[in-house]
């Protein structure tokens, strides 16, 4: 496992998690198929609403306007993440250039969609996926 040398909380550069992870610099959701990990950044300012409801997160998938599709890129590696051996890191980012760790996640149930609205202020359907710490 890719992150066990790091403690929650531990803060990264977007060059760090370049350099670590060997994921793209830009996105919320960062797949890196040479770590094998799929990086998640829960933006503070984000057009994505995503929550915490006890203990679990609840993490809104991608895509910007109009509906989502659970098939679409890392949609699609996060709702198999489950069988497909994927870690999944979970990150807060609070300002640019900010990633603080939040932990190793898992799916913890079936994602569903939902209504929100989009960067143009659209109604549309998100994907959500309820996550837990492991």
């Amino acid at each position: 496992m890719l992150i066990n040398n790091y403690q929650i909380g531990t803060i990264f550069t977007n060059q760090d998690l370049m350099d670590t992870f060997k994921v793209s610099n830009a996105g919320g959701m960062r797949r890196s198929k040479q770590a094998n990990c799929l990086i998640l950044i829960n933006k503070t300012d984000s057009i994505y609403k995503n929550y915490w409801q006890e203990d679990i997160f609840y993490y809104i998938g991608m895509g910007l306007k109009g509906d989502q599709d659970i098939n679409f890129a890392q949609n699609k590696t996060l709702a198999e993440s489950v069988f497909n051996g994927v870690q999944v890191l979970l990150f807060n980012s609070s300002k640019p250039n900010y990633y603080q760790y939040a932990g190793e996640v898992y799916l913890a149930g079936e994602p569903f969609y939902q209504m929100q609205q989009d960067e143009d202020n659209k109604n549309r359907k998100v994907v959500v996926f309820p996550l837990k710490n492991v």
